[in-house]
């Protein structure tokens, strides 16, 4: 051995070189930003909750101005704790719990529909009373378990996929789901879960031929619907999509108000608290169209800004599950992503016009405590996944 080698073995003999620790799968670090626009948006969110909801706070029969924003804030400090301590757990325990969650999510959109266990508001029964702890939405939960479930399934199954016969099973519980919200009524609800349940299938292998065949099928039910007499209220309310000023008082009162409120915020916006359209013209301010109340207030420019988180937060989501270091974590996080993606474009959709009304709340922003804690619970499945990605950036 040459004598500078000698002198090199000797002394890391003697005093040798400390060594980084290998990085442990699972337990890395987090996506650091999907985890900041996270908070961002929930900040925001409760800033625009607050301005648009305190005026039917303040006419409720309340009278407490603080009502929702109070709730809201609890709920999200609760969710942020959830997110972050489910952020910890490995993500393959949920191979043991989707199912269950599958079934409960199931069982309850049953129960839901027994006489005296739904609440009836405005004719929808989509919420369960809990003593104390306010309304529970099973719907919110069915989302997640679509999303667990129909991971680990399509995960196993691989190649397989792309067989129809291996797809006809969660096109079979699908059609349940459908039927079960379609019962409430749930429509917004029912497109999120389609939605969600065929961009996991689609990733996971199905055959992108397959989306041709539902589409057809989807269109000749919907044309048979819509010029049959049993289905006339589908007619009126297509009607009433296309111009909601033609019955401004009545059918139209929603859409409208949203239109005259995203108009009149223009570039720049009335400011901050100084909306107009929530003071009992805009209906359901603090749920639905807490946007609309946003662009009155804010302006364009307060819209795009918006906009762009969710847009960079659907980016991260992708890239997390681009990266993930199986197939199940990948799909986890497709359908976690998707569903966001997709329940936001749906409430941007309807308040702009480019789809019916259907209810269908703004993921961050929207007063409800079921749907703000399971959101923040799958960002910390999210998150999870994210500690164990195969690179960085």
């Amino acid at each position: 051995m040459p004598a500078r080698s000698m002198q090199l073995y000797e002394r890391e003999k003697h005093h040798p070189v400390p060594r980084k620790p290998a990085k442990k799968t699972g337990i890395g670090r987090l996506d650091a930003p999907a985890l900041l626009i996270t908070l961002m948006l929930i900040i925001v969110g409760l800033v625009a909750l607050f301005s648009a909801s305190y005026p039917s706070a303040l006419y409720s029969a309340s009278g407490d101005p603080f009502l929702y924003i109070r709730n809201q804030a609890i709920f999200a400090v609760v969710g942020v704790a959830a997110m972050l301590f489910v952020s910890m757990l490995d993500y393959h325990i949920y191979v043991q719990l989707q199912k269950p969650l599958f079934l409960v999510g199931i069982a309850l959109l049953v129960l839901i529909l027994i006489p005296g266990v739904g609440k009836d508001v405005k004719g929808a029964v989509r919420w369960i009373e809990l003593p104390g702890l306010g309304q529970f939405q099973p719907s919110e939960l069915m989302k997640t378990g679509v999303i667990l479930s129909f991971s680990f399934y399509a995960s196993q199954l691989g190649k397989k996929l792309q067989n129809i016969r291996n797809v006809l099973p969660f096109f079979g519980a699908l059609g349940v789901i459908a039927f079960l919200l379609y019962k409430e009524p749930h429509l917004s609800a029912t497109v999120i879960i389609l939605g969600v349940a065929m961009c996991i299938l689609f990733v996971g292998g199905m055959k992108i031929w397959y989306f041709f065949v539902l589409g057809g099928g989807a269109s000749i039910a919907f044309a048979l619907a819509y010029n049959t007499p049993m289905f006339a209220h589908v007619r009126r309310r297509i009607a009433i999509w296309l111009d909601p000023f033609s019955d401004f008082i009545n059918d139209g009162w929603q859409a409208a108000n949203s239109f005259i409120a995203i108009g009149s915020g223009g570039v720049w916006g009335l400011g901050l608290g100084q909306g107009r359209q929530k003071h009992l013209y805009l209906p359901e301010p603090q749920n639905d169209f807490v946007f609309s109340s946003w662009c009155e207030e804010t302006g364009l420019i307060g819209a795009i800004l918006v906009m762009l988180l969710f847009a960079y937060l659907i980016y991260r989501g992708l890239y997390i599950a681009r990266n993930a270091k199986d197939q199940f974590g990948c799909l986890i996080a497709v359908g976690i992503t998707c569903k966001l993606a997709i329940q936001t474009l749906v409430n941007l959709f309807v308040i702009t016009g480019l789809f019916p009304v259907t209810g269908a709340s703004l993921p961050f922003f929207s007063y409800g405590g079921t749907a703000l804690l399971m959101q923040l619970g799958e960002m910390g499945i999210l998150l999870n996944i994210s500690r164990s990605m195969t690179r960085e950036m």
